[in-house]
Formats: C-alpha cells, sequence, structure tokens
C-alpha cells in the first residue's frame, strides 16, 4: 500500500466500494491510510498549520464516507481517486471562503450539496466502524444523540435545535464541543 515517502496507487473497483459501504473495517483502513497520506500531503501544501490539515482531512473523509453509503452514491468506483480528490478542494474552498479558522464554523449554507463535484454532505470519518461505534458509546448521552442526529441520521440542523431546545449558534457550540470530546476518546481508545 504505501511505502517509505512514496506511495503505491492502488486501482479501486466496485467490490472495493461495496466493501467500505457495508462497514469492512479491513478495507476501511486501507481507504483510511490510503487516502489519508495523500490528502495530508496535499493539505500541508495548501493548508499548512497542522490542526486545519487533520481537521479539513477528517471533513473529507466525513464526506466520502457519507457518499460511498449513500445508494447510487458513487457511480464510478473505478474514480473513487478523482472523487476523493474533488471532495478535499471542495472542501478546502469552503474553508477559505468562510474565512474561519475552524472548519466546524462553516455556514450552514455550506452544507449543501455540489453535483458538480459529484459530492454529499459529511459523515463520519472512521479507520473502524467498530471503533467509532464502541467510542461513541462512552460519550454521555447528549452529546451521543447529537452526534447520530447530525453524522448518522443527517437530520437538518433547525430539527436538531428543536430536539435538543438550543438556539443555532449554541448548537455549533455543542457540535463542537461534542467531537472534540469524541476526538479525544477515539485517541484515547486506539493509542491503547
Amino acid at each position: 500500500m504505501l511505502g517509505r515517502g512514496t506511495v503505491q496507487f492502488v486501482a479501486f473497483d466496485t467490490t472495493y466500494v461495496q466493501r467500505l459501504a457495508d462497514g469492512d473495517s479491513e478495507t476501511e483502513r486501507h481507504f483510511v491510510g490510503y487516502f489519508g497520506q495523500l490528502l495530508g500531503i496535499k493539505l500541508r501544501a495548501r493548508v499548512g498549520e497542522a490542526s486545519l490539515v487533520e481537521d479539513i482531512r477528517q471533513e473529507v473523509f466525513l464526506r466520502v464516507f457519507r457518499l460511498i453509503r449513500k445508494q447510487n452514491g458513487v457511480r464510478q468506483p473505478e474514480r473513487l481517486g478523482p472523487l476523493v480528490n474533488s471532495i478535499c478542494d471542495h472542501v478546502i474552498l469552503e474553508f477559505r471562503r468562510s474565512g474561519e479558522k475552524d472548519p466546524e464554523q462553516m455556514p450552514p449554507a455550506l452544507d449543501r450539496i455540489d453535483e458538480t463535484a459529484d459530492v454529499e454532505t459529511e459523515l463520519l470519518s472512521v479507520e473502524s466502524s467498530t471503533a467509532v461505534r464502541v467510542v461513541l458509546e462512552t460519550l454521555p448521552l447528549r452529546e451521543q444523540l447529537l452526534l447520530k442526529s447530525i453524522y448518522f441520521d443527517d437530520q437538518e440542523r433547525d430539527a436538531v435545535c428543536r430536539q435538543q431546545g438550543v438556539e443555532r449558534e449554541y448548537l455549533r457550540v455543542m457540535l463542537h464541543r461534542a467531537r472534540s470530546l469524541f476526538r479525544e476518546k477515539y485517541l484515547e481508545y486506539t493509542q491503547s
């Protein structure tokens, strides 16, 4: 797959994409490892700041996994590499347009689908679906429900605001905290 400083390119097919859609943990690890390195190289050159590189990379994985898991989401599996690349370009553009340091603070209008890039909105970035589920279950109930509503159930943020009884601006704060807590617990889980 990946060697010292070099990237061995992989040909993707329908079977590979179907295994990703089905949540096969070995295929997900391969996918994240393969594209994680490629995205890291691209993002370090374009963004620079290490924390932003990781946030943008995770956002790209969120969107790619969401698209892969949608019925008929990836129409040309052999073009998975260019698809990931175009999603990355789109996220970088959104980030720059927003003028914010934190991709979490992107304006809500940027959550829309960009048909030209064949992109869907965010989803969970995972090396392993099992790890994500285990870590999610360790979070307090409110954070679990919030993350599930936004990332698994793809609920509109206004609907989540009504469920949580909060204003949209505070939802952004809650979501940022929940993601930070999830990231912290996920790192602990994967490093243990």
